[in-house]
């Protein structure tokens, strides 16, 4: 029975082995990462426009004229139409509870989506401003971008190259060997992602009567965009 169990084991160990693509000879197996950060230059912008009205006509004649009042001033923010999608408008009953916990209609909600993508990141602050005079109710999602994100994941990717071969070099040199030729890349992660730490009432921006639920002024032209990249790589080990 223990012959029987050691010869599974090693079997299993085999097959491992094999599914990794290690050699048979002195090899070393590494993973370099690299992280590149940059200042946003670019956001891409999700806004809603929402109205309510007794005849559903009426909601949508005004969602309609709000939209074409953003998409009429989007030249002075050098937004062109390649820049701007825009989803369906949606109409339905607006329900509402009654004293009595059942619900009760109450005219018409008209809603529509619109994405925009600013180039010119100083703009942000006027462009939201206006989006908010020509009565968007809702800025859902801010997404911060780099117009060479490109440049910065190769950037990354080259970095995480460069700290595998380190590790392999510093490793194998502390065990009096070298590092030999590369075996294999057996994988690589290149990624990237934006945040704003624990505040993220940026991300969400509702108007609530005539108050505006917002961050400070300027506050996520402070943040950065992380590019992130790995890479697992088997050297051969060489001993003199």
């Amino acid at each position: 029975m223990m012959l029987k169990s050691l010869l599974l084991l090693v079997l299993c160990s085999s097959s491992a082995m094999a599914a990794t693509s290690l050699p048979d000879n002195r090899h070393i197996v590494v993973k370099g990462e690299a992280v590149v950060r940059t200042a946003p230059d670019s956001a891409d912008i999700t806004l809603e426009f929402e109205v309510v009205k007794a005849e559903s006509v009426q909601a949508k004649q005004q969602v309609d004229a709000q939209v074409n009042e953003l998409l009429a001033g989007l030249n002075n923010f050098f937004i062109d139409e390649k820049s701007i999608s825009a989803g369906r408008i949606f109409v339905e009953p607006n329900m509402r509870y009654d004293e009595n916990d059942n619900q009760v209609k109450d005219g018409f909600r008209a809603t529509r989506k619109v994405k925009v993508s600013l180039k010119k990141l100083s703009l942000l602050d006027g462009f939201l401003n206006f989006a908010l005079k020509v009565g968007v109710n809702q800025i859902e999602q801010i997404q911060l971008l780099s117009t060479k994100a490109s440049d910065y994941e190769q950037a990354a990717l080259d970095k995480a190259v460069a700290n595998a071969k380190q590790q392999g070099s510093s490793l194998a040199s502390a065990f009096e060997a070298k590092l030999g030729r590369v075996y294999s890349i057996q994988s690589q992660e290149v990624g990237s992602h934006f945040g704003y730490g624990s505040n993220t009432n940026i991300e969400r921006i509702m108007v609530t009567g005539s108050r505006i639920n917002t961050v400070p002024e300027g506050k996520y032209l402070q943040e950065s965009i992380t590019f992130r990249a790995s890479v697992n790589v088997v050297f051969d080990l060489v001993v003199e």
